[in-house]
């Protein structure tokens, strides 16, 4: 469940980057979200350092598309893009399998 939390948050975070609201709002925010998908299945203090983390991993993110948006070479911003999406879900879903125990 966490995993499809943040793959649904980042995707409408995506798109309210476009509106230029401050990028450490919506990494908080994705951090708030991901805490609040987690509370119930682990212990507190786990599901607050893993919001943490992923407001943290959220925010360098955000950052690194921020620096990467103008430059006239749009390669490392696709990378960054699409490889900093599948780092930012990839994490959720090793938390799922820890967690729940899912098993492939």
């Amino acid at each position: 469940m966490p995993t499809l939390v943040a793959a649904l948050t980042l995707v409408a975070l995506l798109k309210l980057s476009l509106v230029e609201l401050p990028r450490w709002h919506l990494a908080f925010w994705f951090g708030v979200l991901i805490t609040l998908a987690l509370f119930q299945s682990m212990p507190k203090s786990q599901a607050v350092l893993n919001g943490v983390g992923s407001f943290l991993g959220a925010w360098l993110y955000f950052w690194l598309l921020d620096c990467t948006d103008n430059v006239a070479d749009r390669v490392l911003h696709w990378l960054i893009l699409i490889g900093g999406f599948f780092l930012l879900i990839a994490s959720r879903l090793y938390i799922d399998i820890r967690v729940y125990g899912i098993s492939f």
